[in-house]
């Protein structure tokens, strides 16, 4: 018997968390009803303050694939240089929206 989601659920899987698209499209083949969101890097503006460029994706990602949780995959790499930082506060930002936050080792 396979396992599904009861309702539509959207995973965001940040281009600042490496191998976090990968697993998030691995876990929608094995899990019908789940959308694997990717949108592009939240922090490419310079003069936008990344918890504001975050907000600002959310809003535009919930209404565009109407994002439910945010895939955290958690490895050697996750916290490095400026992709981590920029994670960090991307995960800060999701906390402050109260989107569900799933972690993966």
């Amino acid at each position: 018997q396979s396992l599904a989601f009861s309702k539509q659920t959207t995973l965001w899987a940040s281009p600042a968390n490496p191998g976090a698209a990968e697993l998030a499209r691995e876990l929608a083949r094995a899990f019908p009803g789940l959308t694997v969101s990717t949108v592009a890097d939240v922090g490419s503006s310079a003069s936008a303050r990344p918890s504001t460029a975050l907000r600002g994706l959310a809003r535009r990602s919930r209404r565009a694939a109407d994002v439910t949780h945010m895939l955290l995959y958690l490895n050697q790499n996750t916290w490095l240089e400026e992709d981590g930082e920029r994670l960090a506060e991307q995960v800060k930002q999701a906390r402050e929206d109260r989107l569900k936050i799933v972690m993966a080792h």
